[in-house]
C-alpha cells in the first residue's frame, strides 16, 4: 500500500467515523434527556461509531480495516477533547 492509498483510506475513515459519531451523539442526546457531561457524549458517540463499524467490517470479512477506523476514531476523540478543553467560553 502506497502513501496515497493510505492517506485516501484515512480520509475516508475519518469522514465515515465522524459522521457516525455525529449520529451517535444525536441518539445519545435523544435517549438521555437530562444535561449530561460532554465527555460522556463524546465517548458514547465513539463507542457507537466503532460498534457499528466493527459489525459492518466483520460481516464482510474485512477485519483488518477495523484498526483504521479505530485510529481515526481516536484522532477525532483527541481533537474533540483538545479543542473542547481549551475552547471553553
Amino acid at each position: 500500500m502506497g502513501l496515497v492509498e493510505f492517506l485516501a483510506m484515512m480520509v475516508g475513515a475519518l469522514l465515515v467515523t465522524f459522521i457516525l459519531m455525529v449520529v451517535g451523539e444525536k441518539i445519545i442526546s435523544l435517549v438521555i434527556r437530562e444535561n449530561c457531561a460532554p465527555f460522556i457524549k463524546i465517548i458514547g458517540s465513539l463507542v457507537f461509531a466503532l460498534g457499528i463499524l466493527s459489525v459492518c467490517m466483520y460481516s464482510i470479512d474485512k477485519a483488518s480495516e477495523v484498526s483504521i477506523f479505530m485510529l481515526s476514531g481516536s484522532i477525532i476523540l483527541l481533537n474533540k477533547f483538545w479543542f473542547g478543553h481549551f475552547s471553553r467560553e
